[in-house]
């Protein structure tokens, strides 16, 4: 009568898992305390916390498969030892996978935060835009710092 009910466990557990990871791939998972990788950074940032679930969705939609099929295989067999075998087989190999996206997705998110910090903290760069005449002058480029972007000539070239 055990087997049974945690073979029914295991199925709602890996239907979540997959679920999340359905979401996460999609980059529909919304941000929150509970699913997905949470690191102090992907918890600061909506993209960065939608990129590094992306990257653990392949984990965790396999870890909920997995857990799915050792869950009903459970539940359908007909002999107890193979039952208990198949239930300890698809929740090692969920947790398994769920930390192997866990590790694959705080790594990206290390990642992504050393490289967008270094973005914003690199100096501005001139801008490389040649203007043929004086339409955006030295007040303008003053004020603009040389920002392609901003200088009125430089956003229509």
């Amino acid at each position: 009568m055990v087997v049974p009910v945690l073979a029914v466990v295991l199925i709602i557990a890996a239907a979540v898992v997959a679920v999340v990871g359905v979401l996460a791939a999609t980059q529909r998972l919304p941000r929150n305390r509970v699913v997905g990788v949470r690191t102090s950074w992907t918890m600061a940032r909506v993209d960065a916390f939608r990129r590094a679930n992306r990257v653990a969705a392949p984990a965790f939609t396999g870890a909920g498969l997995l857990g799915l099929v050792g869950g009903a295989t459970a539940l359908l067999s007909p002999v107890a030892a193979a039952a208990v075998t198949l239930l300890v087989v698809g929740a090692v190999g969920l947790l398994v996978l769920l930390g192997i996206g866990g590790v694959l997705g705080g790594r990206y998110a290390e990642a992504d935060r050393e490289a967008t910090l270094e973005a914003e903290n690199r100096p501005a760069q001139p801008c490389s835009v040649p203007v043929p005449d004086d339409s955006c002058g030295p007040e303008t480029r003053s004020a603009c710092a040389g920002s392609c972007a901003i200088c009125p000539k430089g956003a229509g070239a």
